[in-house]
């Protein structure tokens, strides 16, 4: 029979779990240092940072290698390979119980991991985001994003995707290792998040600000012809969705879209 001593020290190594954040690098010298600052600076100390850089052509890694902390672990690609592949090939090495994303240039408020982790542990939740701010370039606030549900499901993520990449945690002894599509060019992320989804868990929403999103003109995000292509063929192609149902969510999610920061 356990023990109350044992309980209690199973406890503490549940909420002292690792977490493995994975971050992929593309000529992110901008906003790079910034952005691992943040890190470093998360009231949960219990973490690997695993950056992948993607061939980049500015001084990305020589700034990353500025930063003497064994928690950062730096790999390279030999090939320009895209974020998938990069995110992907992080998720291979990551040690963590837990598998949190950060992008090179957004930011975490610094009790972004510990308040995160004891709300998945509260909810005994095994996929889980927050909401995020929205600025630009300059750091001028532009909105933040908040899901209006405490939960989605796989249906009502294909309708609109409430889940903000750099916000995401999920539990890897719960769900296994979940990679990224490579094959869903630019949607990536979703298509990872509907694959969590499709195994009947909804994913749990934070419903507090710990992560600002940076969104530039530029950005696929900012490019809605892009956009539709790319969403089209995570239907079409990753989920195997008829062409009805693929409108229909298609149309939900144009909708959606046009009303999200507003």
């Amino acid at each position: 029979m356990e023990t109350k001593t044992q309980n209690i020290e199973k406890q503490v190594e549940k909420n002292h779990a690792l977490v493995s954040i994975i971050m992929p690098i593309y000529n992110a010298s901008k906003y790079l240092n910034e952005t691992i600052e943040s890190v470093i600076a998360q009231t949960y100390t219990n973490w690997e940072l695993i950056l992948v850089d993607d061939c980049s052509t500015d001084n990305s890694i020589e700034l990353i290698k500025r930063f003497a902390d064994d928690r950062i672990k730096l790999m390279e690609n030999q090939t320009n390979s895209g974020a998938a592949v990069s995110r992907n090939r992080a998720i291979e090495k990551a040690n963590g119980k837990y598998i949190a994303f950060l992008d090179s240039d957004d930011l975490w408020s610094k009790d972004k991991l510990s308040k995160h982790l004891d709300f998945m542990n509260e909810q005994n939740s095994a996929f889980s985001c927050t909401n995020y701010s929205v600025v630009d370039c300059q750091n001028e606030k532009e909105t933040v994003f908040s899901p209006k549900k405490d939960t989605y499901s796989y249906k009502d993520i294909l309708k609109h995707c409430y889940i903000g990449c750099s916000t995401v945690i999920y539990d890897s002894e719960k769900l296994g290792k979940v990679y990224m599509p490579t094959q869903a060019e630019k949607r990536e992320d979703f298509a990872c998040w509907l694959q969590i989804l499709k195994t009947g868990i909804d994913v749990s929403c934070l419903h507090e600000n710990l992560t600002t999103y940076k969104i530039h003109q530029n950005s696929v995000s900012t490019n809605k012809t892009k956009m539709i292509k790319y969403q089209w063929r995570v239907y079409r192609k990753i989920e195997k969705i008829c062409i009805v149902k693929s409108l229909y969510y298609m149309m939900h999610w144009a909708i959606k879209g046009f009303f999200k920061y507003r």
